[in-house]
């Protein structure tokens, strides 16, 4: 949670306040201090304001990354059958019966809520007109000063920028964003979602035009520390963010050695060869925006049952799971971007309970090897498989919530399902094996398993593939047995 500057200021002369003041001269003191800092941001503006209206220059839009522009298999190959299980041998060299494995406990979920998330209230005192709008089913309510709704005219430019910028600086913002941080902790949004909702709220104030609701974006998140800028493109205002994580399919251009991505927020757009941009940034702000998933925002809750099922050792098995509706409808908003970030994400605990739950009496008693076959078996043979062409027209990686909504799925999304229940249910350590156009998994184990497997950082992990049908831990592809992957750490 990131509360406007000047409210934190505020905050901070409360804990430094001057000692020996009376009640009355402490207040005139801060009174004091909160208009000084009133006046340095609003020269700040001014000045940077005044900065829009100098020349801007014609950069290069880039159309995209690709992270592997090597074809994924059409069809999923088929292991041939496996004459025995993988051996499992003693440090001494002596074949030893495998131990069983250790099954970690599955936490039971919340009771399911039937109302959204707690609404956050308007301030108390705010003056003004209230917003209201839905936020992946939570309803939004935000006071606000109508002297906000700038228009930006008709001519698009960089001096209709500075004249958008100056206008909307000279509003008393501060009401509005201790609402926005409030909404945002309640909604546990991390700085994807964050922007996410406040193009929401832009394009509900200023009634769906566009322009508008991208440069709204754009000056509180530039009020909050962020690195984010804007240009134009013909009648186009194009917002434009630095991320800490590597984003791919985006236009992008290249500013200090930094790309900033073009952003539209699920909207489709027209491409884009050039932009007009400002050099240099709003002074302080610096931050890129992090898209990693490390908790699922709380947003209503939208339960769907799933039945699948998979054969091993010759029995058929039954694996119930429930995803939440409203996680896919947040993550079809999500850009595309490194692997680790759908590798290490939260999931619901619906399904993290119902899924994990349903796996865990087939691989309890079971030794490490086995149970780590069970869960491969799982995921090669109980989702249909196609590739994000097919199914697209696009690349696009899923959360491992997503697999249970779409009808294909591929092997980067087979991938993190299967690390997330051998973490989750086994509690062994796995890696990202990373070949061209194609992803896979390694597992260690703490017996020496026999078969394929790469060394990372001293240990042996053996290769799983969760797309390889009916192949075991150890098992690799034949068109890659002499392909050296990359490794990911998860």
């Amino acid at each position: 949670m990131r509360l406007s500057m000047r409210f934190l200021f505020s905050a901070l002369l409360c804990v430094i306040a001057p000692g020996a003041l009376s009640a009355g001269e402490y207040e005139q003191w801060l009174q004091q201090q909160v208009a000084e800092y009133d006046a340095y941001q609003e020269a700040q503006d001014k000045a940077f304001s005044s900065f829009l209206t100098k020349e801007w220059h014609s950069y290069q839009v880039n159309q995209g990354l690709v992270r592997d522009s090597k074809p994924k298999p059409v069809v999923m190959p088929v292991a041939p059958p496996a004459p025995v299980s993988p051996v499992v041998v003693a440090e001494s060299g002596q074949t030893a019966p495998p131990p069983p494995v250790a099954v970690k406990t599955v936490p039971a979920p919340p009771p399911l809520a039937t109302p959204p998330p707690t609404v956050v209230p308007p301030a108390p005192g705010a003056k003004g007109k209230i917003l209201r709008l839905d936020f992946y089913g939570v309803p939004v309510s935000l006071s606000y000063d109508k002297s906000m709704v700038v228009r930006l005219g008709s001519t698009l430019n960089n001096k209709a920028v500075s004249r958008f910028w100056d206008k909307l600086s000279r509003v008393d913002t501060t009401a509005l964003q201790e609402q926005l941080a409030q909404y945002r902790q309640a909604l546990a949004l991390n700085d994807w979602g964050y922007a996410m909702f406040l193009y929401r709220i832009g394009d509900k104030l200023y009634g769906q035009r566009q322009n508008e609701a991208l440069l709204f974006t754009w000056f509180i998140l530039s009020k909050e520390g962020y690195d984010a800028r804007v240009g134009y493109s013909g009648n186009r205002i194009l917002l434009m963010l630095p991320t800490k994580n590597e984003v791919f399919g985006l236009p992008f251009f290249t500013y200090s050695g930094k790309k900033y991505y073009v952003v539209n927020f699920g909207r489709q757009a027209s491409p884009v060869k050039n932009v007009f941009s400002y050099d240099g940034h709003y002074p302080g702000a610096d931050r890129a925006l992090s898209l990693a998933v490390t908790k699922l925002p709380e947003i209503k809750k939208r339960p769907v049952e799933k039945s699948l099922s998979f054969s091993f050792g010759g029995k058929r098995h039954a694996v119930n799971a429930v995803y939440d509706r409203n996680v896919i409808r947040y993550f079809d908003d999500y850009p595309v971007t490194e692997l680790g970030i759908y590798f290490s994400s939260a999931v619901s605990d619906r399904l993290a309970y119902t899924l994990l739950t349903s796996l865990k009496p087939l691989v309890e008693g079971k030794s490490e090897v086995e149970a780590v076959n069970i869960l491969l078996r799982f995921v090669q043979t109980s989702f249909d498989y196609k590739t994000d062409g097919e199914q697209f027209g696009r690349e696009k990686y899923f959360f491992p919530e997503e697999l249970f909504y779409y009808k294909y799925s591929d092997c980067e999304d087979r991938a993190a399902l299967f690390a997330f229940l051998v973490k989750s249910l086994l509690g062994l350590d796995v890696v990202v094996l990373d070949y061209p156009g194609h992803i896979a998994t390694a597992v260690h184990f703490n017996s020496r398993v026999d078969g394929a497997s790469v060394n990372y950082k001293g240990r042996r992990y053996v290769i799983s593939d969760p797309t390889y049908v009916n192949a075991n831990a150890g098992d690799v592809m034949p068109k890659f047995k002499s392909v050296k992957p990359v490794i990911v750490p998860i």
